[in-house]
């Protein structure tokens, strides 16, 4: 139960973080791209913590779930919010099969090398 309060709450995060940077970097006028760092940090935040109460392979399933929240609905907020994203980007942005399981593979890597480098 504790895990699925860590990827709700993860998922949140990703949401509130997705909304406000593109809103800060329209208004802003700084590159949408610059964010990733903050996504791949909770991606590593979610897999230490349910991996903490749940143990590895539930910690690397967390983040993978994260990712794809981000790959779908994150992608989403970021296109409506009109973040500062260049528009030959913005163009081939679109919630794809290979786009999701991409970033869900990519959450779960960094997720992996987070529980290994802080647990």
């Amino acid at each position: 139960m504790e895990s699925i309060i860590i990827i709700l709450i993860g998922c949140i995060g990703v949401s509130i973080f997705d909304a406000l940077g593109s809103l800060l970097s329209r208004h802003l006028k700084f590159k949408y791209v610059w964010l990733t760092f903050g996504s791949i940090l909770m991606y590593a935040a979610v897999a230490f913590y349910t991996a903490k109460s749940d143990g590895l392979i539930i910690g690397v399933i967390a983040s993978a779930i994260v990712g794809i929240f981000d790959a779908t609905i994150g992608l989403l907020i970021s296109k409506k919010l009109k973040a500062n994203i260049p528009e030959e980007d913005l163009k081939n942005m679109r919630i794809t099969p290979k786009i999701v399981l991409s970033m869900g593979v990519f959450a779960s890597v960094i997720g992996f090398i987070a529980i290994l480098l802080i647990y």
